[in-house]
């Protein structure tokens, strides 16, 4: 039987920023305007959006719900802050994910409603995760 539980084979992170006008050419040093450390990861992410996604109990919000299951729903219209980026990932317990810790969760996995991914982890274990799933990937 299919659950209406999200799923989510994918990272945890700690994110070290650092803002800077620009990027560094090599072997230059420059100054940064700000360095913060965040909660990160795009699966972790993805869990506390959908942990958070709430509409109001009331006409609006059912029929909102409606919307979003029946329509292939995006936005064309995004707020967007210009900037690069440059990310390195030591992938640490990530890389240690493995085909037979989806097996484990096999359970879980193919009982879920939704199973998210973002290939922070390896191919196969996102590979072996929608083989698993019997809902929506």
């Amino acid at each position: 039987m299919i659950s209406d539980d999200i799923i989510v084979v994918g990272s945890c992170m700690i994110d070290f920023v650092s803002y800077a006008p620009r990027l560094p050419k090599p072997g230059e040093t420059i100054h940064g305007s700000k360095f913060v450390t965040n909660f990160g990861g795009k699966g972790a992410n993805q869990c506390v959006a959908a942990a958070n996604l709430v509409v109001g109990d009331d006409v609006w919000g059912r029929k909102y719900i409606d919307n979003l299951k029946t329509e292939n729903w995006h936005s064309p219209n995004k707020c967007v802050r210009l900037g690069e980026n440059q990310i390195v990932i030591v992938a640490g317990a990530n890389k240690a994910l493995n085909v037979q810790d989806v097996e484990n969760a096999q359970n879980v996995i193919s009982g879920a409603a939704v199973v998210v991914l973002q290939l922070e982890t390896s191919v196969d274990v996102a590979i072996r995760a929608i083989q698993l799933c019997k809902g929506v990937c």
